[in-house]
């Protein structure tokens, strides 16, 4: 896949550069793709790299264009975990887990149980997973 960046924000009609790798596809419907770099094209200052990127699909279907940056909202409906850490995503029925919802709350964690040895410290996400063939669910925890 080819992807079109405009060189600025404020000009979606160019001008471009182009980038054929450095970059991988974290969430496809229909049209609209969500992707991050991991190489960022150095003529580009105006994301950074692993930031989320709306794109739209051209009519060649080979090539996409960066429209901006992706918003939380479409992290959620793409289904794309913010990791705190590496990626984690737990395995069944022989195949990955398919991503649920991410919890992000640093005041959920801040107190320990009465009687509980280990507590989460600092802010930490709970990432939620099922697997599309036995319904089981898992959830992963990350923190700072």
């Amino acid at each position: 896949m080819r992807i079109l960046i405009p060189q600025s924000p404020d000009r979606l009609n160019g001008p471009f550069i182009t980038a054929d790798d450095g970059f991988r596809v974290r969430g496809q419907r229909e049209e609209a793709i969500i992707l991050e770099f991991h190489e960022r094209p150095s003529e580009i200052d105006w994301f950074d790299e692993f930031e989320l990127l709306y794109c739209r699909q051209q009519h060649d279907a080979e090539t996409a264009k960066v429209i901006r940056k992706a918003t939380d909202e479409e992290r959620a409906l793409f289904r794309i975990p913010v990791w705190i850490q590496d990626d984690e995503v737990p395995e069944c029925c022989g195949q990955e887990m398919q991503f649920v919802g991410q919890l992000d709350d640093d005041r959920l964690c801040a107190e320990r149980p009465t009687g509980a040895k280990m507590w989460w410290h600092d802010a930490a996400s709970f990432y939620v997973f099922t697997c599309p063939q036995c319904l089981k669910c898992a959830a992963v925890g990350q923190q700072y």
